[in-house]
């Protein structure tokens, strides 16, 4: 039986962010010039902002046992998505990207939700709980980062 289009890319992610190792060196030095506490524990690439090439969406965990996900930028912007609680994982997605996860999301017996990137900008989605996705993106009307969707498995 052929695997389901999300949960194929759902794994494949979670095999990347168990891959990931060491962080970038760009993003170490963001974290460090923004003053960010706590490990890098899953990363993504993306251009949230336009004009804005060096950013990531990164899962950030304390000693405590706490987590939250956040933007940052070359400049040393910081902004926070959200606490997470389980295992750590950001995906960022292309708007094309997110419209087919979509579409795999609908077309799910076993998943429910629905992502609607409004934007040309990269969309975030990270679990915030063990099996609870939220999605996000930048929006340059509101100057801050919208919830665009998520699902739940």
């Amino acid at each position: 039986m052929k695997r389901p289009f999300l949960l194929t890319m759902i794994a494949g992610v979670a095999a990347l962010s168990a891959a990931q190792g060491v962080p970038p060196p760009d993003l170490v030095a963001m974290a460090a010039k923004a003053r960010v506490d706590g490990q890098l524990a899953s990363w993504c690439r993306g251009q949230f902002r336009a004009g804005r090439r060096n950013a990531y969406a990164a899962a950030v965990t304390s000693a405590a046992g706490s987590g939250r996900y956040l933007v940052l930028d070359g400049d040393a912007a910081v902004v926070e998505l959200s606490p997470f609680k389980g295992t750590p994982e950001v995906q960022c997605h292309t708007p094309a990207e997110a419209r087919k996860i979509d579409v795999a999301i609908r077309e799910s017996e076993a998943i429910s939700g629905r992502i609607a990137p409004a934007f040309a900008t990269t969309v975030v989605c990270a679990f915030v709980e063990d099996h609870n996705a939220v999605c996000w993106q930048y929006s340059p009307k509101t100057r801050m980062f919208v919830e665009v969707g998520g699902w739940q498995t």
